[in-house]
C-alpha cells in the first residue's frame, strides 16, 4: 500500500511573502505528518484551493494526506490509481461534483475545526474514492460507506460511540427503520433528517465492509447496474448472493445479529428514549438516478447514467 502526496496549487502572486509564508507552512506540515511516502514526484493527487485564509491551507492539506493513507487502507485502493482532484475550503454546504470536492470551513457546534475538516472531506473523498475505483452502488451503499469511513470513523474518536453502538441501541429500543425503502435515493435523503437513516447506513455498510471486507464489496459494486427510466427498480439479489453471500432481506438479518451480539450501552439508551423520531420535517428531493437535488414539481433532467453526486 503506497500513501498519497499532495499536490498543493495557490491561485494568486507566488512571489508574494504571504504566499512564500504559505508555502513554507504547507512544507513544514506536510513533512510532519509524512510517513513513508513512495509515490513519483509527479504524482500530484489534490489540489487545494482555500478562500478562508492561509492556516486553513496548510492544515487541510496535512489532513488530506491522511485521510488519503487511512481511506485507501481500508478500501484497499491504491493510491497510485487515484486520478487528481481538486478541493475547495469555504462556506457551503459539502458535496463532491466530478473531480471537485467542497467543504465547509465552519465546524458544527462541538466540534474542534480540524476535526470538522477530518470528518467532511473523509466523507467526500471516499465517495470520489468509491465511485471511481468500484462504482455508484445504491444510495444505501453510496452514502453508508461515506459515513461509515468519515463521520463514523471521526465521532467514533472523539465521543467514545459507535454507529454500531447507536444502533444497538436503537434495536433494544424496537426503533430500527426498514433499509430497503432506502435503496432509493428520494427516499433516503428526503427521510435523512431522521438521525437513523445515517446512523443505520453507516453502521450497515460497516458491517458489510468488516465481516466480507472491501473486494466483496468492489466485486458487488461492480456488477451493480443501476437503475433507468425504462427501469427504475433497485435489483440487487443475483449479484448480493454472489459477491456478498445473500440477498438483500439477508444481509439485513445478518446486520441486525451483528448488532445483537455488541453490548447495549445504557447511556445511549437513555438518550435516544429521550428523542422523538421520525416526526422530522422532510429535506429536500433527489434524483433516484444520478442522486442530484431536484425540484419536487419537475423530473432530473439528467441522462440514465449521469455520475452520483452528493
Amino acid at each position: 500500500m503506497t500513501r498519497g502526496r499532495v499536490g498543493l496549487r495557490i491561485d494568486g502572486d507566488e512571489g508574494s511573502p504571504w504566499a512564500r509564508n504559505l508555502l513554507l507552512d504547507v512544507g513544514r506540515a506536510l513533512a510532519r505528518r509524512k510517513r513513508g511516502l513512495n509515490v513519483p514526484d509527479d504524482h500530484a493527487w489534490l489540489q487545494i484551493e482555500c478562500r478562508r485564509g492561509e492556516v486553513e491551507v496548510a492544515t487541510m492539506a496535512a489532513i488530506a494526506d491522511d485521510a488519503m493513507h487511512v481511506l485507501t487502507k481500508a478500501l484497499e485502493i491504491e493510491v497510485s490509481q487515484v486520478r487528481p482532484c481538486r478541493v475547495i475550503v469555504d462556506e457551503g454546504p459539502s458535496s463532491v461534483v466530478d473531480r471537485v470536492i467542497r467543504i465547509s470551513s465552519q465546524p458544527r457546534a462541538g466540534y474542534r475545526r480540524d476535526d470538522w475538516l477530518e470528518l467532511l472531506f473523509s466523507h467526500e473523498l471516499t465517495h470520489l474514492l468509491v465511485r471511481d475505483a468500484w462504482g455508484v452502488g445504491p444510495v444505501l451503499w453510496w452514502e453508508g460507506l461515506a459515513v461509515h469511513l468519515g463521520d463514523d470513523r471521526i465521532r467514533t474518536r472523539l465521543f467514545g460511540h459507535s454507529y454500531h453502538a447507536y444502533c444497538r441501541a436503537l434495536d433494544h429500543l424496537g426503533g430500527l427503520l426498514p433499509l430497503e425503502p432506502l435503496l432509493r435515493a428520494s427516499t433516503f435523503y428526503r427521510r435523512r433528517a431522521d438521525l437513523r437513516v445515517d446512523l443505520q447506513a453507516g453502521s450497515f455498510c460497516g458491517f458489510l465492509l468488516e465481516t466480507l471486507g472491501p473486494q466483496c464489496l468492489r466485486a458487488f459494486l461492480t456488477d451493480y447496474r443501476r437503475p433507468t427510466r425504462a427501469e427504475p427498480g433497485v435489483r440487487l439479489d443475483p449479484i448480493t448472493k454472489q459477491h456478498l453471500g445473500d440477498d438483500f432481506v439477508g444481509l439485513c438479518e445478518g446486520w441486525v445479529r451483528f448488532l445483537r451480539a455488541l453490548p447495549c450501552e445504557p447511556v445511549l439508551v437513555d438518550r435516544l428514549r429521550t428523542r422523538t423520531l421520525g416526526l422530522e420535517c422532510d429535506r429536500s428531493e433527489h434524483c433516484d438516478f444520478c442522486f442530484a437535488p431536484r425540484s419536487s414539481d419537475r423530473e432530473c433532467p439528467c441522462p440514465d447514467d449521469a455520475t452520483g453526486r452528493t
